[in-house]
């Protein structure tokens, strides 16, 4: 599904030298101390960061830009004095899968979100704002989903409803789940763990 092949990436510092590994269809918890690397990884995989040096082999079947859901805490990405709704819609309109508003309404049920569809996005608490989140970039159905930092926005119970569908996505579609985080406690999620020093 997803290899990398001796990846070496700079900025002020060194972040990655020779960094080689092979993900599998399954979930992983990517561990590591702050300025280890976890969201440069990520951000590599999804192709908002270009290596420096090394090679990146996704399955040859999935265009990387289209196929890979990046999601983060950081809400500045949204139109802020638009509605929920508008915001969905473009951002649909912008991956134009058909199946997009299907898989829409099902992730806003699950999360009980259609009552904030028609309220401006600044209005939103940072837990809801993260859930919009979530809701934009599982819309698209993705093959391979990227959580950056998204738990921690997030109550008890979303999180548990979050670690859920995790699960469920990867014994429907045998693909990939790649998540950070600071917290440890993720006992509803059968996970392989990747350690960044």
């Amino acid at each position: 599904m997803l290899e990398l092949k001796s990846i070496s990436k700079k900025f002020a510092s060194e972040i990655f030298t020779n960094f080689s590994y092979k993900f599998e269809n399954n979930i992983y918890f990517l561990r590591g101390n702050n300025g280890s690397g976890k969201t440069t990884l990520l951000k590599i995989i999804k192709g908002i960061y270009i290596c420096d040096s090394g090679e990146l082999i996704l399955d040859h079947e999935k265009n990387q830009k289209d196929d890979v859901a990046y999601i983060d805490s950081n809400p500045r990405t949204f139109f802020h004095r638009l509605t929920v709704k508008q915001n969905l819609e473009y951002f649909s309109s912008i991956h134009n899968k058909n199946n997009d508003r299907k898989t829409q309404v099902d992730i806003l049920n699950m999360f009980n979100l259609s009552n904030l569809l028609h309220k401006n996005f600044s209005s939103l608490s940072q837990g809801q704002m993260q859930l919009i989140s979530l809701v934009r970039g599982l819309s698209s159905d993705p093959s391979i989903i990227l959580l950056d930092e998204v738990f921690s926005s997030l109550d008890e119970y979303n999180k548990k409803i979050l670690s859920k569908y995790i699960s469920k996505f990867i014994l429907r579609k045998k693909s990939l789940v790649i998540f950070t985080s600071h917290e440890d406690n993720y006992d509803d999620i059968a996970y392989k763990e990747l350690c960044l020093s």
